[in-house]
């Protein structure tokens, strides 16, 4: 019988990148997900800060978030969006996605 403990580690080692590509690329979309679940909660507060006219307090607010903000307006209806860019770490994704992926939301207002 032959020894078979090379084979094995043969094998591990050309399935490994594969694994750890597979994990990254599953991190990569965690964070997305997650940063879009944060940034729709953030836009009710960047929302209320708009319709107050704080100004000052929501461009600080969206300096120190790293957020762009985005007013569409159709007559007295106005459409809100708020994005973000993030950083794409896994190789491969990274090359389909691009550097960075912008993660956005918007939220629509009615102003009467």
């Amino acid at each position: 019988m032959r020894n078979h403990r090379g084979q094995a580690l043969i094998e591990f080692l050309l399935i490994m990148p594969v694994i750890f590509i597979i994990l990254m690329a599953m991190f990569d979309f965690g964070n997305i997900l997650y940063h879009r679940y944060k940034l729709e909660n953030e836009l009710d507060y960047v929302v209320g800060l708009y319709l107050d006219n704080k100004e000052e307090e929501l461009n600080q607010y969206l300096e120190e978030n790293d957020f762009t903000m985005d007013v569409a307006q159709d007559n007295a209806i106005k459409t809100i969006y708020l994005r973000t860019d993030i950083s794409i770490f896994t190789p491969g994704l990274s090359q389909v996605l691009g550097s960075s992926y912008r993660v956005d939301t918007s939220k629509t207002v009615y102003e009467g």
